[in-house]
C-alpha cells in the first residue's frame, strides 16, 4: 500500500459478506457476517446525521437480491445490525442503479428499489418502487410506484434520492413511457409530502442517455444540483449526437428548475450507453463535478467546478480511473473515489443495444480502489492492493476524515467492503 504522511489509515475494512481467510496487509482486518453475495454499495445519511450503507445481497435460500443496510458509529468505528427491506425480494442490482434508502427529518425511513417486469417483450421493462419505515426499520409499508406511469411496456431505473433542506425527500430517474418517440430516456423528479410518499412526478429532460446514473445533490442552503448525461444533437441535427454530461438546479425544492447547462463539452459522440453517470459534491460555493467521458480518444475521468454560474475548465484526475464518486470533507476538500484497472487488459466503453453492460466490467482483470484529493495539493492513496476485482466504490465524508465502501469480486463471490479514512 501506498504510504503517504497527509493520510492516516485507520484499520477498518470489513466484508458485509461472506469472506475468505486473507489479508491484504497487516493494517487490514477481515470481518464473516454471513454466506451472501453483495452488490451495489451506497451512502445515505439519516435523520441523526450518521452514515448508512446501503448494498443488494442474494439471499442463499431463494436467491433473489434484497436491499439492506446499515448504520455507521463513527467513534467506534462499526456498524449497527443490518436491516432488511422485505419488499424489495428481486430487486436490480446495477452499480449504476443501486437500490438505496433516504431518511425524513422525522425518521421515516424511504427505501427505494427497482425491479424488471416479467414476461414482458422489452426485455429492459421494469419499475421503480418505494416503501417506507416509521419505526427505524422493523416494519415496512406496500410497495408503491415512483412513477406515475404504470405501463408494463416501458423500463425505469438510474434513480437518485436526495433528504430535502424541509425534511422530506426527492427522487430522480430515468424512464422509458416515451418509447421510441424520443432518443434515448426522459428524467423525472418526484418529492414526498409531510405523513406522505412520493407525489406526482414532472419531466425534466425528454432525451437523456439511458443507463448512466443520475446524481442529485442537495446543498447546505436547500438548493438542488441534478446531473446527468443528457443526449445533445449540435446544431439542431439528429444525425450527429454527443452524450455529454449536463446540469440542471431548482431553488425552490424543485418546483422549478433551471435551463440545462453543459458541465463540459467534450463533444463525446457515441451511439450507446458508457454506463458511468456524474457525481457532484458541495464545498463553499461550488459545486464540483466529476465524470468519465472518452471523447476524441481521451479517456479518462476529468473534475470541473460551478462558480458564479460557470463551470471552470476541465482537469484530468487520472486515464486510466472508472466509475468516479465525490464527497466534501468539513474542511472543504473535495476527495474522489474510483477503480483502476491493475492488469492490462481491453475494456470496451460502451455496449450495442440497452442494458448490455461492458464499460468497466473487468472479470478477467483485477481492479484497484483509488483515492485522490481534488486540487493542487491534492494526494493519492491506493485503498486496496490490485490483487483483486474491486469495483464501483462510494465515498461519505465523516466528522474527521471519510468512509468508502466497494465491491470485491473473488471466485465467484462478491462483498462490500469498507475502509475508514482519516485526511
Amino acid at each position: 500500500m501506498m504510504q503517504i504522511p497527509r493520510f492516516i489509515l485507520i484499520i477498518a475494512i470489513s466484508f458485509l459478506t461472506a469472506c475468505s481467510s486473507h489479508k491484504e496487509t497487516q493494517e487490514t482486518a477481515f470481518l464473516d457476517t454471513g454466506n451472501l453475495k453483495a452488490m451495489g454499495t451506497y451512502f445515505a445519511t439519516d435523520n441523526e446525521g450518521k452514515p448508512v450503507l446501503c448494498w443488494t445481497s442474494q439471499s442463499p435460500t431463494d436467491s433473489l437480491y434484497r436491499l439492506q443496510y446499515a448504520i455507521y458509529d463513527e467513534e467506534n468505528n462499526s456498524f449497527e445490525p443490518t436491516i432488511t427491506v422485505p419488499l424489495s425480494a428481486g430487486t436490480s442490482t446495477s452499480a449504476e442503479s443501486m437500490a438505496k434508502v433516504a431518511f425524513k427529518k422525522d425518521g421515516t425511513i424511504i427505501a427505494v428499489f427497482a425491479k424488471r417486469f416479467i414476461n414482458e417483450q422489452n426485455p429492459y421493462a421494469g419499475a421503480i418502487y418505494y416503501s417506507q419505515s416509521a419505526d427505524k426499520g422493523k416494519t415496512w409499508s406496500k410497495a408503491e410506484f415512483l412513477h406515475s406511469d404504470t405501463l408494463y411496456t416501458y423500463g425505469r431505473s438510474f434513480f437518485d434520492v436526495a433528504t430535502l433542506k424541509n425534511g422530506e425527500v426527492a427522487a430522480v430517474w430515468l424512464d422509458g413511457r416515451f418509447g421510441k418517440k424520443q432518443k434515448g430516456s426522459a428524467l423525472f423528479f418526484a418529492k414526498t409530502s409531510s405523513g406522505k410518499g412520493f407525489g406526482k412526478d414532472s419531466l425534466l429532460n425528454k432525451s437523456t442517455c439511458e443507463c448512466c446514473r443520475t446524481d442529485l445533490l442537495c446543498d447546505q442552503n436547500g438548493k438542488l444540483h441534478i446531473a446527468y448525461r443528457s443526449i445533445i444533437f449540435p446544431s439542431g441535427l439528429a444525425s450527429k449526437q454527443v452524450r455529454d454530461m449536463v446540469y440542471i438546479s431548482s431553488d425552490d425544492n424543485g418546483t422549478t428548475f433551471s435551463k440545462e447547462q453543459v458541465i463540459s463539452n467534450d463533444n463525446w459522440q457515441i451511439e450507446g450507453c458508457p454506463h458511468s453517470g456524474p457525481s457532484l459534491a458541495q464545498t463553499n460555493n461550488k459545486i464540483s463535478a466529476a465524470w468519465f467521458t472518452a471523447a476524441g480518444g481521451n479517456s479518462g475521468i476529468y473534475h470541473t467546478s460551478l462558480q458564479n454560474g460557470a463551470f471552470s475548465k476541465k482537469s484530468l484526475i487520472t486515464v486510466k480511473g472508472r466509475h468516479p464518486q465525490l464527497s466534501s470533507l468539513p474542511n472543504g476538500q473535495v476527495l474522489a473515489v474510483y477503480e483502476e484497472e491493475s492488469e492490462a487488459h481491453t475494456t470496451q466503453h460502451a455496449h450495442e443495444g440497452h442494458g448490455s453492460m461492458k464499460h468497466g466490467q473487468t472479470p478477467s482483470g483485477k481492479s484497484k480502489i483509488i483515492l485522490k484529493g481534488i486540487g493542487k495539493d491534492g494526494q493519492e492513496i491506493v485503498l486496496s492492493n490490485g490483487n483483486y476485482i474491486d469495483l464501483h466504490a462510494a465515498i461519505t465524508a465523516l466528522n474527521r476524515g471519510a468512509l468508502v465502501a466497494w465491491i470485491r469480486e473473488e471466485n465467484s463471490k462478491s462483498f462490500a467492503c469498507y475502509l475508514k479514512v482519516s485526511y
